[in-house]
């Protein structure tokens, strides 16, 4: 089966399930379903088909589920495009990504092309755009291709990931090995649809869970929402986590909600302390890669070990290993690769298969992490960003999440400066929450208490804005 045919059977056995709760109010698997025909059929008589590249671009609620569903059922392959997305960050995507047509909520001027306002039911205030000059099928040389997701980018140049509908069914499987997730699940959601989409949305959909649209992504919305609609389940990153600790109101989860969990980026132990101590309940870290899926999660031992991002799930194999793919010892830290069920299928543009890709079967993930005397693994860094300091070698992400920590920091990004001594010196950039008011002094000073000397920034900036990748994460270079 492929993914529209498996959703389409889980909608028939929970046809009277709340499949999505979000700023329209509840939608049962069976009225969910219904708008997903009508729009699949209005998509057939607008000429979508088989191999087309379609973008979803639409804010997180039932037009981007039912849209990205209709367009899957189209035999379309899925491009989703986040909301807030800058005009030249898209057009260099569809530059690599020739495109059919794009599915929007009419969310800023139209494409070049010949637009169509779709009709009620089943659109949900979305438009088509027929682009100008596009070229089928989207990725030729892969067969069954459902999913293209670019890359976050932080670095350099976003890679265009393709994942066919075996990919996507068997990662959800292997993801759910680990989550345990059930039909009787409310998933509080406060993550961008188009990051997330063909993994967690179709995983809770899959099982016929409930998925709960947070409107914003406050501590207070958080709270409240839970409250409201009994979550069990809440999906968030670092940045939340740090959210909700400062969180004044008073307001605590409420008793359904038994299970949190960060991805993302790495959690700050600290972070994962204070939540467990103010909320009561433990924030199990999980480690995602659109090449791979949800491999590692840390959903037994997060109280314990709050700075383990955990164990592979069954089915995966995690190796740490040196430059020569020689796996090393425990505590030494080197290159995290991975193997097991629902990897990607290859890159886009130019096209490469996962054969082409991968190290004995292995996909190198780029992170460096070791492992402790009782098998969790941790993430140090990545391998791209280390800053040697007068021959110690410091990860720019350790210094960062210590700086996050902080009350009055938004975000920090940290960064490699010639030294003429040390080699290299340790450079910070921080942007400050609204309304608060640190010194450069204070923050040195907060490093100094939480870090050695070598990894202490040499020099900091109080900077107005950092800027971020559209999917959340610190843009470096």
């Amino acid at each position: 089966m492929n993914v529209f045919e498996t959703l389409a059977e889980s909608a028939r056995r929970h046809v009277s399930r709340t499949a999505i709760i979000d700023a329209g109010g509840a939608l049962t698997y069976e009225a969910l379903w219904r708008d997903v025909e009508a729009l699949r059929t209005q998509l057939d008589h607008l000429g979508v088909k088989p191999g087309q590249g379609i973008g979803v671009r639409a804010r997180n609620g039932r037009a981007f589920v039912i849209g990205a569903l209709a367009a899957l059922g189209c035999g379309a392959v899925i491009m989703p495009i986040h909301h807030q997305m800058k005009l030249d960050e898209l057009n260099d995507m569809i530059t690599q990504a020739p495109l059919c047509a794009i599915l929007d909520e009419s969310i800023g001027a139209p494409y070049p092309g010949k637009t169509v306002a779709l009709q009620h039911p089943g659109a949900n205030g979305l438009r088509f755009t027929r682009l100008e000059n596009s070229q089928p099928p989207l990725a030729p040389n892969l067969a069954d291709a459902a999913f293209v997701r670019f890359t976050s980018g932080t670095t350099g140049a976003a890679k265009g990931v393709v994942l066919t509908h075996c990919d996507v069914l068997e990662r959800t499987r292997a993801a759910n090995a680990g989550l345990k997730l059930t039909h009787e699940d409310k998933i509080l959601w406060v993550l961008p649809m188009a990051y997330h989409f063909y993994v967690s949305i179709i995983l809770y959909l899959e099982i016929g869970s409930t998925v709960i649209v947070s409107a914003d992504y406050l501590a207070g919305s958080l709270l409240e929402t839970a409250a409201k609609h009994e979550a069990t389940f809440l999906y968030i990153t670092p940045m939340h986590v740090r959210m909700m600790n400062s969180d004044q109101s008073g307001r605590a989860l409420p008793p359904s909600l038994k299970r949190v969990m960060s991805v993302s980026a790495k959690l700050h132990p600290q972070s994962a302390r204070d939540f467990l101590a103010k909320y009561k309940v433990p924030v199990a870290q999980g480690y995602g890669i659109i090449e791979v899926g949800l491999p590692i999660q840390n959903n037994d031992e997060a109280a314990e070990h709050p700075e383990a991002i955990g164990r592979p799930v069954d089915g995966f194999e995690a190796k740490i290993v040196d430059d020569k793919m020689h796996p090393l010892a425990e505590g030494q830290t080197g290159q995290l690769a991975l193997r097991g069920p629902g990897m990607f299928s290859g890159y886009l543009n130019p096209p490469r298969s996962r054969a082409e890709i991968l190290h004995d079967g292995f996909f190198l993930t780029g992170d460096l992490a070791h492992r402790d005397s009782g098998g969790r693994i941790t993430i140090d860094g990545r391998t791209s960003s280390v800053i040697h300091v007068a021959g110690h070698k410091v990860f720019p992400e350790e210094v960062a999440a210590v700086l996050d920590h902080h009350p009055a920091v938004l975000r920090s990004r940290v960064s490699a400066k010639a030294h003429p001594q040390m080699g290299e010196a340790i450079h910070a950039e921080v942007q400050l929450r609204a309304g608060q008011n640190v010194t450069i002094e204070d923050l040195i000073a907060y490093c100094r208490k939480k870090l050695s000397a070598q990894k202490v920034p040499a020099t900091l900036d109080i900077v107005a804005e950092i800027k971020t990748t559209s999917s959340g994460k610190v843009r470096h270079g």
